[in-house]
């Protein structure tokens, strides 16, 4: 009898070790991306805590349409990854929508090198793989995709 209660007790542990890391995987991060307004077609993208290329793009994605209103073309970085112009101590990515010396089109989500371009289409679809992204363009302006 005690046996078998061991055996129970083993299954049982190994099916919880089995399915958390599953329900962890279906739990989606949540970011919140400050945007900062350069001129009208340029704007400076804030890294936030736990975020990375992917969400950085999307949240250029859901500027240009949400915000510039615009829905075909393509996003350029014009100043890669580095120390932010807007918020001191933090990193930041400068896009625009106007074309860049040295643009070329990458099949990466990189930030770190100036001229990397997607088109705005591509950059919204890369949200429905970047978790929950919204963008602040102000005190109490939040933009969800």
């Amino acid at each position: 009898m005690i046996n078998q209660i061991s055996r129970l007790a083993v299954a049982a542990a190994l099916t919880i070790t089995t399915l958390a890391p599953a329900n962890a995987q279906s739990i989606r991060e949540r970011y919140t991306l400050p945007v900062v307004a350069i001129d009208a077609n340029t704007f400076e993208v804030v890294e936030a805590s736990g975020a990375g290329s992917s969400q950085i793009w999307c949240a250029a994605g859901i500027y240009t349409k949400r915000v510039l209103g615009q829905s075909g073309g393509d996003i350029y970085v014009k100043v890669p990854r580095g120390p932010s112009q807007s918020m001191s101590g933090r990193k930041s990515v400068i896009f625009t929508t106007i074309p860049v010396d040295g643009a070329f089109t990458s099949y990466s989500r990189g930030v770190r090198q100036a001229g990397e371009t997607h088109s705005m289409t591509h950059a919204n679809a890369i949200c429905r793989q970047s978790g929950s992204v919204r963008i602040r363009t102000g005190p109490n302006e939040v933009i969800r995709n």
